[in-house]
């Protein structure tokens, strides 16, 4: 089972996302110099032809770790791909980080009357409090495409994940678009929804490393890459500075369309840590391109991975 494990040093308190075990038998694969290999090339979506070609190893003894680490639930299938008429299946770790502990070991609870703070985070959360306003697109026909924002349950998602950081005080914590002022647009603000739906976001879409062309089908665009994602099922995360105001930030999630923007929102709230290690072709920069997929066929995307 995944648990949020609180570590302390002496720049302060950040929460780790920790899968945590009972049994060491269920880590016996990972005492392989080889598996825990393979385990840390899964902290990103990899499928064992990949994995094989890249450690120069044979792929039925990738297969043989991919089996056990499935087994235990350290990892789980997130995508097919066809390949020369076959079908190539993707993993990816559950979580970055295992441990263990006996089935008895007492855990003390966190008072949400302190509440944990995160640095990844900041300045969004800060000393337990939301330092942000969370804008949403309106429901009702706005903007110059006079469009209907439906990410509204996105942002739902978000806020509780949130609650693990955040007192819940300072209410309310959102603003729809319309209702963004002055005051606000100079603040930290964390945006849900594209341009079209949300009109702070089309305020700063072009400033953004990586940001969606309203004019052309809203494809996501890469300036760091150069690439151009058209898949209806892509979202974008950035972190940028606010252009009113240098000692704020913005936060940006948002998708080609509806599904992109839950997909960009998953992979913030289950990936936090790596959302924040910069994107692939700039470490330096705080922009990612994720992809969405619905894993249970229940018309609903539940799980994310990062193209860049």
């Amino acid at each position: 089972m995944s648990k949020y494990f609180l570590l302390k040093s002496n720049g302060g308190n950040e929460i780790a996302p920790v899968m945590l075990f009972n049994e060491p038998s269920q880590l016996k694969a990972l005492s392989s110099p080889l598996g825990w290999r393979i385990f840390k090339i899964l902290n990103e979506p990899g499928c064992p032809m990949d994995i094989a070609k890249l450690l120069g190893v044979h792929e039925q003894r990738v297969y043989y770790y991919i089996k056990k680490f499935k087994r235990e639930g350290i990892i789980r299938e997130i995508r097919t791909e066809q390949r020369h008429g076959a079908v190539a299946r993707f993993y990816q770790a559950e979580q970055s980080a295992l441990a263990l502990a006996p089935d008895n070991v007492s855990f003390s609870r966190l008072s949400i009357k302190s509440p944990v703070k995160s640095g990844l985070l900041t300045p969004f959360v800060q000393e337990g409090r939301l330092n942000a306003t969370i804008v949403v697109g309106s429901p009702d026909p706005h903007g110059p495409w006079k469009a209907r924002a439906s990410d509204a349950c996105c942002a739902i998602d978000f806020a509780l994940f949130l609650g693990a950081f955040t007192s819940g005080e300072n209410l309310p914590n959102y603003r729809l678009d319309i209702e963004v002022r002055e005051k606000e647009m100079r603040g930290n603000m964390v945006l849900i929804g594209g341009p079209t739906v949300n009109m702070i976001t089309r305020r700063v879409n072009k400033k953004l490393p990586i940001y969606i062309d309203a004019s052309h089908d809203k494809n996501i665009v890469s300036t760091l890459s150069k690439k151009t994602y058209t898949a209806e099922d892509c979202g974008i995360i950035n972190v940028i500075e606010n252009p009113r105001n240098h000692k704020a930030k913005i936060l940006v999630l948002a998708g080609k369309r509806f599904p992109g923007t839950r997909a960009a929102v998953l992979a913030l709230v289950n990936r936090l840590p790596d959302v924040f290690k910069g994107n692939k072709w700039d470490k330096s920069v705080k922009a990612r391109v994720v992809k969405g997929y619905d894993m249970d066929g229940d018309g609903i995307i539940d799980t994310a991975e990062f193209l860049e």
